[in-house]
């Protein structure tokens, strides 16, 4: 048995079987060694062991008793099969081997700032993660997506986390699938269909009861967003949407926080989401910012950005995101809502500036200029109605 270790994270490297011909030796080779190390985690790297016997398991189960924090990575189907029949899976963090997938000659279905959708084959599409490389927050992600899909709200089956080359993404299992920016831009005759459809979409997040606690509050992080932004604006703005936000109604329903028309598939004629690593809870006026900054903020400080963002026209979002706010509160004067969420899209728009272009004068100063031309429009960020 070989052994490294990184930090104060000890790696124990098995290989071939773990049975009863030989889980004794190994146990006594690990006790031996354990003696002569310092470290306060171990982590057993599974990616060369075929096999675990019950001789095998509870040599694992003892140092999961003795040491407490222990990690399995690297597990193959048939192990991490076993492991889960026999509870491991709920007593200790274990993490399957990753299967490469090919996406070099893949059909791009979706691409955002954050992903990469590909269509694999006519049953598999791959969401591939051009930022992230922590898979402990894809499994995440991929933990809210089951947990919103048992909820009632449409989400893409997923099924593991998957390596394309020094990448990771998501695979999720979508027949006959494509994107609903596709279908606006090559079906246009579509238009009231799919908009009626994604304005259900957004009924149906926005309605539905959190019962996750480990989710986020939207109103407590635009508190924090707001901390960012103190001193892009002045004193008595900052008062005015500090109080504001203090006030502001926080129902513990789903807010996706990233329902933009990429982010959505259609399958048989349903919408289905395939992106959650921004959810939350909170207001439905968060849910209905978030989409003002792609459909509409961002071009305004850089013209062009909905053609190579959206692959849309200026025109076709924005007439989209007023039809979206419109059929959510079921009517045509929309004036009051509309400068609600602007004022909580624009100051999305400062801190996402300040974290991902701190460079950008441009957007900060437009962006501030926008959120205090409607801060003096709002007193209140409820939803009145």
């Amino acid at each position: 048995m070989r052994f490294d270790q990184e930090g104060n994270a000890l790696i124990l490297y098995f290989t071939g079987e773990l049975n009863s011909a030989n889980a004794e030796e190994v146990e006594n080779d690990i006790i031996e060694t354990l003696k002569k190390k310092n470290f306060a985690s171990l982590i057993l790297d599974f990616s060369s062991l075929t096999y675990v016997s019950s001789a095998g398991l509870r040599v694992i189960l003892k140092l999961k008793q003795k040491y407490g924090d222990v990690t399995i990575v690297g597990a193959s189907l048939n192990v991490y099969d076993i492991l889960s029949m026999t509870g491991f899976t709920e007593i200790m963090k274990v993490h399957k081997a990753l299967s490469n997938v090919d996406v070099s000659h893949a059909e791009v279905v979706g691409e955002g700032f954050f992903s990469t959708v590909y269509r694999i084959d006519k049953d598999t599409i791959v969401k591939v993660f051009n930022r992230t490389s922590d898979p402990n927050q894809i499994e995440r992600e991929l933990n809210l997506s089951k947990q919103a899909f048992i909820l009632g709200i449409p989400t893409a089956i997923s099924f593991d986390v998957v390596k394309a080359g020094e990448k990771l993404g998501v695979r999720f299992e979508m027949l006959d699938c494509d994107s609903l920016k596709n279908l606006y831009v090559k079906e246009p005759s579509r238009y009231d269909e799919l908009t009626e459809k994604y304005v259900a979409l957004l009924k149906k997040i926005t309605t539905t009861e959190v019962l996750d606690p480990s989710l986020p509050s939207l109103k407590k992080f635009y508190q924090e967003k707001l901390e960012v932004a103190k001193s892009t604006i002045s004193k008595d703005a900052y008062g005015k949407l500090n109080k504001m936000l203090k006030e502001m109604d926080d129902p513990h329903t789903f807010v996706h926080g990233d329902c933009h028309f990429k982010n959505i598939m259609v399958q048989n004629g349903e919408l289905l989401l395939i992106d959650m690593d921004t959810l939350s809870y909170g207001s439905p006026l968060f849910e209905l910012a978030a989409i003002y900054a792609p459909y509409i903020a961002f071009e305004e400080d850089d013209p062009g950005n909905n053609e190579r963002f959206l692959g849309v026209p200026s025109s076709l979002s924005t007439k989209l995101f007023l039809d979206l706010v419109k059929g959510y509160f079921g009517k045509e004067d929309i004036e009051e809502e509309l400068n609600q969420i602007r004022v909580l899209a624009y100051l999305h728009m400062i801190w996402w500036t300040h974290v991902n272009q701190p460079d950008n004068a441009v957007r900060l100063q437009g962006c501030r200029d926008r959120l205090l031309k409607y801060l003096d429009k709002v007193e209140s960020l409820n939803i009145h109605g």
